[in-house]
């Protein structure tokens, strides 16, 4: 099921909008105390700029010290996602949720919390929930069972937001074979995983028909977790290894709808904290493959957005003219830069 929310003006075509704009790649904040200093000032930035909506890949809180309280959502809606001056897109991070059974986070039941997440930030009694100050003019589709996946097409740009979250994805692990996330010997919760990881594949795969129908020039999809692309945090040495296996469906279903629909695709996601870019798409008849195995996706990029302790943000363009389509400045907030010392 569907349900969407018209918002005032209309859609139209790829061929119709060729104007280069502007979109706000943000990720993991305001996250801990320092973010919480530091994030109005990327708020201003981006607010002062001619951008016309942000991509928030999730993490709004530490998954090490901020405890799950209802308290702490209002203030990450009211301190957060309401200063913003335009439309703020959110993509659910595992801090919200996941981790909030740590005892460092209040010990919480994460399915308990995941639903008060969903209340406060994608859905209520008064139907679904728009973030930031002035609501983009598009269309916006929520999946009926999972509010937070959410899918629109702008200027020829089709967008597309599952849920995908660190932390194995919430997928049911133990202890010796995988890293827990909880300081417990197991972890996760496997039938709320499977749903949502089916769930998570037909909107990928809905939301590249649309692009499809949409004549779109190309698709961005945002989800919070680094999947792991090389394997390395799935072959690390016990008790760092982790099941990331979890994001196996969700790679699978980028590459499939990649390849048939051949124009640029960009994924945004967060998790590591730290900005990159990369091509890290391998396939081999039509699997994904690690390392330098396989071939290269040409038409398919990554980028990982600044975050936590490192409090800035990445412009994204979108120029119609551009055969790559997408290109990034990298904004680093002059209030937030560290002061640097050399070795004597």
């Amino acid at each position: 099921m569907l349900a969407l929310i018209i918002l005032p003006g209309s859609i139209g075509h790829a061929a119709s909008s060729p104007m280069p704009f502007s979109v706000a790649l943000i990720g993991d904040m305001p996250y801990d105390a320092k973010g919480q200093t530091q994030t109005p000032a990327v708020i201003n930035e981006i607010n002062q700029s001619e951008i016309q909506f942000t991509l928030f890949d999730g993490d709004t809180m530490s998954g090490k010290g901020d405890k799950c309280t209802d308290d702490n959502y209002t203030r990450i809606k009211s301190d957060f996602f309401d200063k913003f001056s335009r439309q703020i897109f959110y993509s659910i991070g595992d801090n919200e949720w996941t981790d909030c059974d740590r005892a460092v986070k209040g010990a919480f039941n994460p399915s308990e919390r995941l639903a008060k997440v969903r209340s406060m930030f994608f859905r209520n009694s008064g139907g679904y929930i728009k973030l930031g100050q002035r609501p983009l003019i598009t269309q916006v589709i929520h999946d009926a069972l999972y509010p937070e996946l959410q899918m629109f097409s702008f200027r020829g740009i089709t967008v597309i937001i599952p849920h995908v979250v660190g932390s194995a994805n919430n997928a049911a692990v133990a202890r010796p074979a995988y890293r827990t996330y909880n300081d417990a010997p197991t972890d996760g919760d496997d039938a709320e995983y499977k749903l949502r990881d089916a769930a998570n594949v037909a909107w990928i795969k809905k939301g590249f028909d649309k692009a499809i129908a949409d004549r779109s020039l190309g698709v961005i999809v945002v989800v919070q977790a680094d999947m792991d692309w090389q394997g390395y945090n799935r072959k690390a040495a016990s008790p760092d290894n982790e099941f990331t296996q979890a994001f196996d469906n969700t790679k699978q279903a980028l590459l499939t709808n990649a390849i048939k629909f051949k124009k640029p695709v960009l994924l945004q996601n967060g998790d590591a904290h730290w900005y990159q870019v990369d091509q890290p798409m391998n396939e081999t008849g039509g699997k994904i493959v690690e390392g330098d195995k396989g071939s290269l996706m040409e038409n398919f990029t990554r980028i990982q957005t600044f975050g936590s302790g490192f409090n800035h943000w990445v412009q994204l363009v979108v120029n119609p003219q551009d055969p790559k389509l997408f290109s990034f400045v990298p904004h680093i907030v002059k209030a937030n830069v560290d002061v640097h010392t050399a070795l004597n």
